[in-house]
């Protein structure tokens, strides 16, 4: 093999092939893959100096020349002819040699002459090494191209820079001197499936001291031509963000999956103590705490009492066994009792050297290093709660974990306070004395509530199995069926009579309010009992019939007192009074009979007067 070293054609006897260069008027040159000289002619002398030809090309050619070289060697072509660009802008028309196989040689032979017509493309145009450096040097993408023999002819500004690396020290320089054996080993199997044809991708961090870890996929795809594989092209993609984006939106989804399981608790327990404590017990296993707990306010907003707590660890569960109804009042300060007053996150780390809800000797064994609270606040901006987590580290927590624990607490506030006003409207549903039922635009009863099943006596199954017609009174039917289509329509009742049916055949009356139907097709009643003040109405109605008859009978009575009564006591008294007239006609005897009559006879009268006086219409 010849000697890096350029030949001395004066010291040393050259063979006839180098005699036959050393005659021509062309630049003469023999270079070997790496383009170094390993002889140039006198002409050469004169022309180039130093043995590197890389350096005489001038930049925008340099991948082009290393290309057609690597072609040569690859395929093993005799000759080919090129146009070079030096770095002092002429031209030469070059014609290359193969003569590595040449046992005097072992070389490539490089004859130029300058290109006196300047017959070249322009390196502005399409298809030169320049036009197309300038697009692989302003896209994304980091860009290389390796030989068979894993030289770099090609690396476009984003790789450059991706590896901290120049151009010079980059081309045509072998893989071995660019990095060391331990980098090259974690994807040297990848380069040799490249190298057999085998398109390779793959996934790979960077690690940098100082720097964030940054996530690339790589892709080294084979250069192949005629069946010969020339090297292979290095496309290397920076997906960092895209993979933290991926990665947020699956904790989010993550997170979006807890909460769903969250609301799933909430909306099926009953009791908000025994749902807070399911749920604290789901998220101590989702975020890998040690304790969580959920501390509530009073409805005077003077102190929080401990609603539902989980432990990981007998012992911490052994402290809140031994330590029930736990309240904080307002006056004071406290880790909890703070993020209260100030509705500020806070994070208390050491928590063994601290005076916190568990004591000492039991936060010690627990593992308990610190703890993280957020306020549970409404939408309203009212903290109605407070909730803490246990950690057995004492880290300052990262943005992940923060993140993690306030989505979580505004889950959890809006879960608590929704539950509470379910639970608040569940008690005015069931303890309500009036009716209270949906209705489906179907015209089934969806829920009701017990007042309803018990002025009926249906149970809630019977009553939702049946369309709500075949409770209505027949002579209500066609008023009922109209209101409801009105109902369906937009329209609110606010005041509709009917009367349902009892199971036991019976019928009472309602007077309802009824809202429009909703989007999702309820209708929500409320129905009053009117059958005790319907039959009232009636029994008064009925006796004010009676006593309008009673009137009429006493006014005949008066009418039959004044005209027919009173007419022959009238006669009587006419009658004593013309006996009364003859006085010297009569004994004392039977003047005192008269007398007695004549008293008698006012005194009929004074009363038929009363009798009438009181039978008389008061409104007339």
């Amino acid at each position: 093999m010849l000697t890096t070293n350029v030949k001395d054609t004066t010291t040393n006897p050259l063979s006839g092939f180098y005699q036959y260069l050393n005659k021509t008027s062309d630049i003469a040159i023999v270079i070997d893959h790496k383009l170094n000289i390993l002889y140039k002619n006198p002409k050469a002398s004169l022309r180039i100096s130093g043995n590197k030809l890389q350096v005489l090309i001038s930049d925008h050619h340099k991948k082009e020349f290393g290309l057609l070289l690597n072609k040569i060697i690859i395929k093993k072509i005799d000759t080919c002819p090129i146009r070079i660009l030096f770095a002092d802008d002429i031209w030469y028309e070059c014609q290359l040699t193969n003569l590595l196989d040449d046992v005097e040689v072992k070389g490539i032979v490089c004859i130029m002459k300058v290109d006196v017509n300047n017959n070249h493309l322009s390196d502005e145009q399409p298809g030169t090494e320049q036009f197309y450096r300038t697009i692989t040097d302003n896209i994304p993408s980091i860009i290389a191209y390796w030989t068979a023999d894993l030289r770099c002819l090609f690396a476009n500004k984003a790789y450059l820079s991706f590896f901290g690396k120049t151009e010079n020290e980059m081309y045509n320089t072998k893989i071995d001197k660019l990095y060391t054996r331990e980098q090259i080993s974690k994807y040297e199997r990848f380069m040799v499936e490249a190298l057999k044809g085998i398109a390779q991708k793959f996934e790979r961090t960077i690690e940098e001291e100082g720097k964030k870890d940054r996530i690339i996929i790589t892709e080294y795809v084979p250069d192949v031509e005629d069946g010969h594989v020339m090297g292979f092209y290095t496309l290397i993609y920076d997906i960092t963000d895209l993979k933290l984006q991926e990665q947020e939106l699956a904790i989010n989804n993550e997170r979006e999956l807890f909460n769903h399981k969250i609301s799933a608790v909430f909306s099926k327990g009953e009791d908000l103590k025994a749902v807070l404590s399911t749920v604290l017990e789901k998220l101590v296993a989702y975020g890998d705490f040690l304790i969580a707990e959920v501390w509530l306010t009073s409805v005077d907003k003077q102190s929080l009492s401990l609603m539902a707590h989980f432990a990981s660890s007998d012992i911490a569960e052994s402290f809140y066994q031994n330590n029930k109804n736990f309240k904080i009042q307002i006056d004071g300060e406290g880790f909890v009792r703070n993020i209260w007053k100030t509705g500020r996150p806070q994070l208390i780390t050491n928590f063994d050297q601290h005076e916190p809800f568990l004591q000492k000797d039991t936060v010690r064994p627990a593992g308990l290093k610190s703890a993280y609270g957020v306020p549970l606040i409404d939408n309203t901006g009212a903290v109605v709660g407070v909730m803490m987590v246990g950690l057995n580290n004492s880290k300052v927590p990262d943005q992940q974990f923060i993140q993690l624990v306030e989505s979580v607490s505004t889950h959890f506030a809006a879960e608590i306070v929704r539950k509470k006003l379910e639970l608040e409207l569940e008690q005015i549903f069931n303890s309500a004395p009036d009716i209270i039922a949906t209705v489906g635009t179907d015209g089934f009863y969806k829920k009701t509530n017990p007042t309803m099943l018990r002025l009926l006596g249906f149970s809630e199954q019977e009553l939702l199995n049946q369309h709500f017609i075949s409770f209505i009174h027949p002579e209500d039917l066609d008023n009922t069926s109209h209101a409801f289509k009105e109902v369906i329509d937009g329209m609110a009742l606010h005041y509709f009579e009917n009367r349902l049916r009892k199971k036991d055949g019976t019928y009472i009356c309602v007077a309802w309010n009824v809202t429009p139907a909703t989007e999702n097709g309820l209708i929500f009643c409320a129905g009053k009992d009117m059958t005790d003040r319907k039959n009232s109405e009636r029994e008064l109605t009925t006796l004010n019939q009676k006593l309008e008859y009673q009137n009429k009978q006493l006014r005949d009575i008066s009418w039959i007192q004044s005209h027919m009564v009173r007419a022959p006591v009238a006669r009587i008294l006419g009658i004593i009074n013309i006996i009364d007239s003859g006085e010297s006609l009569l004994n004392d005897e039977f003047r005192e009979m008269i007398q007695f009559l004549k008293n008698s006879a006012h005194e009929l009268d004074e009363v038929v007067g009363q009798i009438t006086a009181l039978s008389k219409d008061p409104e007339k």
